[in-house]
Parts: C-alpha cells; sequence; structure tokens
C-alpha cells in the first residue's frame, strides 16, 4: 500500500509539472526621456541645499606616451604604465556630459589633444553617489 501511495505521489507530482502553467512576468518600459541625478540629500543647518555627490572609477589603459601639459611633468608622466590596467577615481557633475577620455587624460596632467585621447582606451566605468551627512 505504501508503494501504491508513493507511486500515485509522483505521478501526481509530473503530472502538475507537466501542465502549462501560466507565466507572468513584466516587460520594462523603455524611457527615453533623461533627466540629471541631481539627488538632493536634505538640508544644511545654514538652510543651503546639500546634494548628492557623484563620482566615476574609470578603468582604463594608456596605449603610448601623452604629451604633459606641465614640461616638467613629462618624466613622471612617461613612467605611468602602458597596455595594463589603470584607475582614476573622478568627480562627476550629473548635470553635464562626461567627456572620459578628457577627464582621464586632463587627471593625468597630459594635453587634451587628440593624439592624447587616442592614447587612452577606457575599459569600464564604475559609478558611486554618496549623501554627504
Amino acid at each position: 500500500m505504501r508503494k501504491l501511495c508513493t507511486s500515485l505521489a509522483t505521478a501526481a507530482l509530473a503530472a502538475v509539472l507537466a501542465l502549462p502553467a501560466p507565466v507572468y512576468s513584466v516587460v520594462p518600459i523603455v524611457d527615453s526621456v533623461g533627466k540629471r541625478a541631481k539627488i538632493r540629500c536634505g538640508t544644511a543647518p545654514d538652510g543651503a541645499a546639500v546634494y548628492a555627490v557623484h563620482a566615476d572609477k574609470v578603468i582604463f589603459m594608456l596605449l603610448t606616451v601623452i604629451q604633459a601639459a606641465d614640461p616638467a611633468d613629462q618624466q613622471a608622466l612617461n613612467l605611468i604604465p602602458r597596455n595594463t590596467e589603470l584607475d582614476v577615481k573622478l568627480l562627476d557633475d550629473p548635470t553635464r556630459i562626461a567627456d572620459l577620455r578628457g577627464k582621464v587624460v586632463t587627471f593625468l596632467g597630459g594635453v587634451n589633444s587628440p593624439a592624447s585621447r587616442d592614447a587612452v582606451r577606457i575599459i569600464d566605468v564604475d559609478y558611486a553617489m554618496i549623501c554627504p551627512v
């Protein structure tokens, strides 16, 4: 009798799994309207608005030597490794478009020229946002 009950239970489970079941999924809506990520975190004691601070971690690679904006910095700039993953952390203004290559070049102290920009390959960008207390 116990074997019969086990067989019936197994058969019932197999029948339930074999039957089509309704599947519910939600397809996200495409939002074509861009909005600034300027987020108000609170109010300072003096009544001024406190906004979130946005930062990008830009992972990049220098392919060739770039020209320093200050000739005195050229030797230090030449020592930055080539063809290896590097990263910088940059402030990001949520109300403006970020020119990542230009930001990396100027962060490193290079001349923001077509040649310098071509020497930078962006690999990835990580994003962070904090609300100052």
